[in-house]
């Protein structure tokens, strides 16, 4: 397994990551509002599969415009929470490079939200790219958000105060400090992973208390994995505030969301 998995899927089944989860709910930002709000006028009533699911966030915001749902993770922990969260839809623990349970060309949108594809290796990104082709019908789409490799936040250290949120109890604001500081000592370990490759990087984001490695990529390498894969291109790409990205992006834009169609005669 390669470092950045094994150190995310730690961060996924952590409780305090579980606790976070089970109450987040809403969009993230106004460019994943966009984004879904482009699929659901156009595929309202079809077939879903929504990979990466946590603790059912997504679930809340598709499931109600779908003909068919199912949510999908490869965490145990959290299927079990959007189970619990969501207990009259479906949910499955799978894992996005190895769809082998869901038939070829039998979904209308898949989506994999808030950078999950970012959480596996660089080849099993491109397998992720691969079997969501391989089961969407065609003229379906993908809609799936990632992080921008010069977005600004990854060429220095963050300041304490954007990774320790504030609060007026002081025994919370305690804790949350100590997991801070445990968080900086293992950062300093994690990064000798790091790595930068042309168009591509993985690196350490201060997300849960420096809990996790992501892939970050740019606009025109998302083109090329996409078309390698099989999907139209170029794909519609928006930046958080539901800006659509042409071109070289803005180092303040931290990821991007995409909508991919797969080809209508494919």
């Amino acid at each position: 397994m390669h470092a950045m998995e094994q150190i995310n899927r730690n961060t996924w089944s952590a409780p305090l990551s579980l606790r976070g989860y089970r109450h987040i709910n809403g969009h993230i930002d106004a460019g994943e509002s966009r984004v879904f709000e482009t699929a659901l006028t156009r595929f309202r009533g079809g077939r879903f599969l929504d990979i990466g699911v946590g603790g059912g966030r997504t679930a809340a915001l598709l499931a109600g415009n779908a003909g068919s749902y199912l949510g999908i993770d490869y965490t145990p922990e959290m299927v079990e929470l959007a189970r619990a969260n969501h207990p009259d839809l479906a949910f499955e623990l799978m894992d996005a490079r190895n769809l082998h349970q869901i038939d070829d060309r039998s979904q209308d949108l898949v989506v994999f939200s808030y950078n999950g594809i970012d959480s596996v290796d660089p080849q099993g990104r491109l397998d992720v790219l691969r079997e969501v082709n391989r089961v969407l019908a065609p003229g379906g789409a993908f809609v799936f958000s990632t992080f921008h490799r010069d977005w600004e936040g990854f060429q220095h250290a963050p300041s304490r105060a954007s990774v320790v949120p504030p609060s007026s109890n002081p025994l919370i604001f305690g804790l949350r400090y100590a997991r801070y500081a445990v968080g900086a000592y293992k950062a300093r370990q994690r990064r000798r992973h790091e790595v930068r490759d042309g168009e591509h990087a993985i690196l350490l984001h201060h997300a849960h208390y420096f809990g996790i490695m992501v892939y970050a990529t740019t606009t025109s390498q998302i083109s090329s994995q996409l078309a390698e894969a099989g999907f139209t291109t170029p794909p519609n790409i928006f930046d958080e505030n539901g800006s659509e990205v042409s071109g070289q992006a803005s180092t303040g834009t931290q990821y991007f969301h995409v909508f991919a169609e797969k080809p209508a005669w494919s």
